[in-house]
């Protein structure tokens, strides 16, 4: 899969990605840390490599493992991660698409900083497609999927009450998972696919805000009855209130808390 739109988020402890392209350079000077050691890739299917190997690093810029001003060698990935240089270079043209690192003259590829206009930039994208999928997939959706939904949306705010977040990260990415699929829609899946790991990083800190969880139960209801009315433009509306209400949980928690 190519990615043609450049997406910005790492979306936990923000308040420390906080460096621009100016930015980079100075940080890089002054870095004096160990590198991030990668542990060896074991493979069931070969053909997966340059997926793993892009996973794999960006994961660790998203997660901090690797630091704005770090720089990636590529020649040491390789080595650590057993695989050839090749599917490392791949990868690392993808992370340059998604701007998560940046190509400078004598230095090597650097990995990039993060702004909070980055941030918001990447949020009004995803409140677009997922409103837009919403719309297209009421006209489309069938029975079955909508009772996965109702089940889904239940087993969600069930395992997030008994404090198994990362069960209920994973249920909410099935749920929207049934939506983007409904709608039939191929390329439109695949720029939502493209932030499925952000989405992730992003509901798991959106959902710490206290009352949350509750309001995400209720909007997904509210999203399902539109999907079962066939009512494209109150799936629309309903997707909107949803993901707008989360964007505003994860700003406060990622940037007023402090």
């Amino acid at each position: 899969m190519e990615y043609g739109i450049p997406y910005f988020l790492a979306f936990i402890s923000f308040k420390n990605y906080n460096c621009d392209a100016s930015d980079i350079n100075k940080s890089f000077k002054r870095s004096k840390k160990v590198a991030h050691q990668f542990s060896p890739i074991k493979f069931d299917d070969m053909g997966h490599i340059r997926d793993s190997v892009f996973s794999i690093l960006r994961n660790a810029i998203l997660d901090k493992k690797l630091e704005p001003g770090q720089r990636l060698v590529e020649r040491n990935i390789a080595e650590q991660l057993g695989v050839s240089r090749t599917p490392v270079r791949e990868a690392i043209r993808k992370l340059e698409l998604e701007r998560l690192v940046t190509h400078i003259p004598r230095k090597g590829v650097i990995v990039s900083g993060f702004t909070k206009a980055d941030i918001v930039e990447i949020l009004l994208i995803r409140t677009s497609l997922e409103a837009l999928i919403c719309n297209i997939a009421a006209i489309k959706i069938k029975p079955r999927e909508l009772e996965r939904l109702d089940l889904l949306a239940m087993q969600i705010s069930d395992e997030h009450r008994k404090g198994n977040f990362k069960k209920s990260n994973q249920l909410n990415d099935k749920f929207h998972e049934i939506i983007y699929r409904a709608a039939e829609s191929p390329r439109l899946y695949d720029f939502l696919d493209t932030l499925r790991e952000y989405i992730a990083k992003f509901t798991q800190v959106a959902y710490s805000k206290p009352g949350r969880p509750e309001e995400a139960w209720e909007e997904h209801k509210t999203i399902i009855e539109a999907l079962r009315n066939h009512d494209s433009s109150g799936a629309d509306a309903a997707a909107k209130r949803h993901v707008e209400n989360s964007n505003k949980a994860f700003l406060e928690m990622a940037f007023e808390q402090r």
